[in-house]
């Protein structure tokens, strides 16, 4: 309770960057704005970060000493952060020992390791560059939080994460229909787990990796196959090679007889030019008698 209001997560914060505060340190800046200015700027920015970040230290310090030590300060692990869509836009998750958290922009996000029973990863698939992650609350009633477009180069970091603080995971190419699913597990919940429980998610992602064996091993030659196929094909380039060699040698005779035939016909009309045909003689014709 927070005065009268039930409250389950309080954050405290504070701006990195304070509104009064004035960079030029109210002086006049200057015209020309060089490198040594940017440089100079740029140092002055991280040391009041570092200042910023020790006195939140010393801040969440004293809760747990207040507290004796109930509330422990948890720190993120920025090494296997990974990016994600959990509510409007792209943000930057980062895990902790006890949770998987967002608290930069608003909406904040904050899941604890502790609530969730299972997380699924869904579009795991080759040739999609995201994924999406549903995480499963142990309270059947609540309804699963879904983490939309993590890069899949950020897989390995994921399954680490979650190796790490003993989630179990599993992983399907499809998104699946979780609102009818926490529905039928919200009727019967011993009934959904003598039923194998969370095995069919399971059953789904190994029904998948069988059927892309299956598909590579359609493509897949044996080395006996290779061999007939090769042995095969080269005889039928020796024998096309025959066929073409057969075909020329075709070809050449019958070229060898046109050009015999040419020749002795040409033969022929060089002798007749020679020996010309005696023609016969003409006779004149006769002269008719003349009437009296």
């Amino acid at each position: 309770m927070l005065g009268k209001k039930k409250i389950q997560d309080i954050q405290f914060y504070r701006e990195a960057s304070d509104a009064s505060f004035d960079e030029t340190g109210n002086r006049r800046r200057r015209i020309r704005y060089g490198d040594e200015d940017e440089i100079e700027a740029e140092q002055e920015e991280r040391r009041r970060r570092r200042q910023l970040n020790k006195e939140f230290k010393e801040f969440a310090g004293k809760i747990a000493e207040a507290s004796n030590h109930e509330v422990e300060v948890d720190t993120p692990f920025r090494e296997v952060a990974f990016n994600g869509v959990p509510a409007r836009s792209n943000v930057l998750l980062q895990p902790t020992v006890d949770c998987l958290v967002h608290l930069s922009d608003t909406p904040f996000f904050i899941i604890t390791v502790a609530d969730v029973e299972i997380v699924h990863l869904e579009r795991v698939q080759f040739g999609l560059k995201n994924f999406d992650m549903v995480f499963v609350f142990k309270e059947f009633k609540r309804a699963p939080v879904h983490v939309n477009t993590v890069p899949m180069t950020q897989l390995d970091n994921v399954k680490e994460w979650l190796d790490s603080v003993n989630l179990p995971y599993t992983e399907g190419p499809v998104n699946l229909n979780w609102a009818q699913i926490m529905k039928t597990i919200n009727k019967d919940p011993a009934g959904f787990y003598e039923d194998g429980g969370w095995s069919f998610l399971a059953q789904d992602s190994d029904a998948e990796a069988d059927e892309s064996e299956e598909e590579e091993s359609e493509f897949t030659v044996s080395e006996d196959e290779f061999e007939e196929s090769e042995s095969a094909s080269s005889a039928e380039s020796e024998f096309g090679t025959e066929s073409d060699d057969s075909d020329a040698g075709d070809d050449d005779e019958e070229s060898g007889e046109e050009w015999d035939a040419l020749e002795a016909k040409a033969i022929a009309d060089d002798q007749k030019r020679a020996h010309p045909a005696e023609s016969p003689p003409s006779r004149a014709p006769a002269k008719r008698p003349r009437k009296k």
